[in-house]
C-alpha cells in the first residue's frame, strides 16, 4: 500500500475548475503575496507529501470539532457559504468553518509559532472577508495538540478590506488578458 499516494490523492479534486471572476477568501492571501499569479491561475498546482499531511491535520480537526459540536447540539452552521459581488465581474466566495448566531470562527492549526493572542498577518485577510462578508465578528480559533480551541477575536479593518478589493480588481485583470490570450490561442 502507498500510503502517500492515497493521501494525496484524497485531496485531488479533478472535477474543480478555476473561473475567471470567481475567486475565494482562502485564497486572497495567496494572491497578495504572489504564491497565486494570473499565469498560474488555470494550473493545478501540486500538493506536496508534506502539504498533503498538514491539510489533512487540519481537516481532521476541524472535523472533530464538528462533529462535537452536531453531538453536542451547539448552534451553528458547518461551512455557511456567501458570494459577495465585488464589482459586475468580479464575485467573492466566503465560507467560514463555524457560523454561530453571533459571530464566526475560522479555525486553524498552524505548524508554524502563533503567538498567543496574536491573529498571524497571513491569516487577516480570509478574516476580513468573512466579516465583511456576514456582517458578524470573527474569530481565529487556533486548534492546538492536546486538542483545544484558542479563540482569537479579529479587529476588522476598512484599509485591509479596501487592499482586498484592490487586489482582486488587478488580479481579475491580469487574469483576464490571460484567458483571453489562451482563447485565441485555442482558436488557432
Amino acid at each position: 500500500m502507498e500510503l502517500n499516494k492515497i493521501l494525496t490523492d484524497y485531496l485531488v479534486r479533478p472535477s474543480y475548475r478555476r473561473q475567471v471572476g470567481r475567486y475565494w477568501s482562502s485564497e486572497v492571501e495567496y494572491i497578495r503575496k504572489k504564491y497565486v499569479t494570473p499565469e498560474s491561475f488555470f494550473e493545478a498546482k501540486p500538493i506536496d507529501i508534506d502539504g498533503t499531511r498538514m491539510i489533512l491535520t487540519g481537516m481532521a480537526m476541524e472535523n472533530l470539532l464538528t462533529d462535537i459540536f452536531k453531538k453536542q447540539g451547539v448552534d451553528c452552521k458547518f461551512q455557511s457559504k456567501k458570494v459577495m459581488h465585488i464589482n459586475r465581474e468580479i464575485d467573492l466566495v466566503v465560507k467560514p468553518d463555524f457560523e454561530f448566531p453571533k459571530f464566526l470562527v475560522e479555525t486553524k492549526y498552524p505548524f508554524s509559532i502563533v503567538k498567543q493572542g496574536e491573529i498571524p498577518e497571513r491569516y487577516k485577510y480570509q478574516l476580513e472577508c468573512e466579516y465583511r462578508a456576514f456582517e458578524k465578528p470573527v474569530y481565529l480559533g487556533v486548534f492546538t495538540i492536546p486538542f483545544n480551541v484558542e479563540f482569537i477575536e479579529y479587529e476588522p479593518s476598512k484599509r485591509r478590506w479596501n487592499n482586498i478589493k484592490k487586489v482582486l480588481v488587478n488580479f481579475h485583470h491580469e487574469v483576464k488578458k490571460i484567458d483571453n490570450q489562451r482563447r485565441e490561442l485555442q482558436q488557432v
